[in-house]
């Protein structure tokens, strides 16, 4: 009777410990989902993130069909590729192009490796049915909470980024002469970029976003005159810096320009910041 009681509680123990693994691996994987669509929608880069996310998943759920691993394969490779889509900023690599594409083939394909590796190795993976079950659930009862506040906080801060970025490049727009060009001038490379995800120029009758404008580089040359005290006797330098700025050149159609005409923030259909240019 003790070796039979021994043995229940081991079996409840490894029970208990394979559903808290499902647990923590859902949860954890709802929460890096969560950010990614968070960091998505803030970078205007949602049709991006949507598709590093739900390719991968989407492969596996049908290449293990019938299998115990279908699920736990499916949310780990849900889990990479969310990691990878949330660190690349950090990393330095652009969540676009090729890089997009290399983050959800590898995402996809790391589930698939691990998997044949053990094979070849005359080994089997085996995940036990209450692991798969409880990271299902547990991804889905805590991904929809976690996304929604990710989002809520995500929007406050774009209002506030993109409201100062409207406002700050008012001042830097001008017609050309032939007045049918808008110019988007003076500007870094952190703030063209934002510009060509974020903005858009809004007339009455079209909208035309800034990624449809052409990227020019401007170098500016600068008087620098600095003056030190040494030994009690002044001394003035003065040196040329060259400094690098890019301009957005857009195009309108017609003849001229339109007399309403607006610089907007926009994500999708909706507008979240805009300036009256005249």
């Amino acid at each position: 009777m003790g070796e039979k009681a021994q043995n229940l509680r081991s079996v409840i123990t490894d029970e208990r410990g394979k559903r808290l693994a499902g647990v923590v691996l859902g949860v954890v994987t709802a929460y890096l989902v969560a950010k990614a669509l968070a960091g998505g929608y803030r970078e205007s880069e949602m049709v991006d993130v949507l598709v590093s996310l739900i390719l991968p998943p989407l492969v596996l759920f049908f290449v293990y069909q019938g299998s115990e691993k279908r699920f736990v394969f499916c949310v780990a490779a849900l889990l990479l590729a969310a990691l990878c889509f949330d660190a690349g900023p950090a990393l330095g690599i652009p969540r676009a192009g090729l890089s997009l594409v290399l983050i959800t083939i590898g995402s996809m394909a790391a589930p698939l490796v691990v998997d044949l590796l053990v094979v070849d190795m005359g080994r089997q993976i085996h995940i036990a049915r209450p692991l798969g079950q409880m990271a299902q659930v547990a991804f889905l009862l805590a991904v929809f909470p976690l996304a929604y506040a990710a989002l809520m906080r995500a929007d406050a801060t774009i209002r506030r980024e993109d409201q100062r970025l409207v406002g700050q490049l008012v001042a830097q727009i001008w017609v050309t002469k032939d007045g049918d060009t808008l110019v988007v001038d003076r500007l870094d490379g952190k703030m063209r970029d934002r510009a060509l995800r974020r903005l858009a120029i809004r007339t009455k009758d079209k909208i035309y976003p800034l990624s449809d404008a052409d990227v020019e580089s401007v170098r500016e040359t600068h008087t620098v005159r600095k003056t030190t005290n040494a030994r009690g006797t002044e001394a003035t330098e003065i040196t040329r810096e060259q400094e690098e700025r890019l301009r957005l050149i857009l195009k309108l159609q017609g003849t001229g320009i339109p007399d309403e005409v607006a610089l907007v923030s926009r994500r999708g259909p909706l507008t979240i910041a805009e300036a009256k240019l005249w």
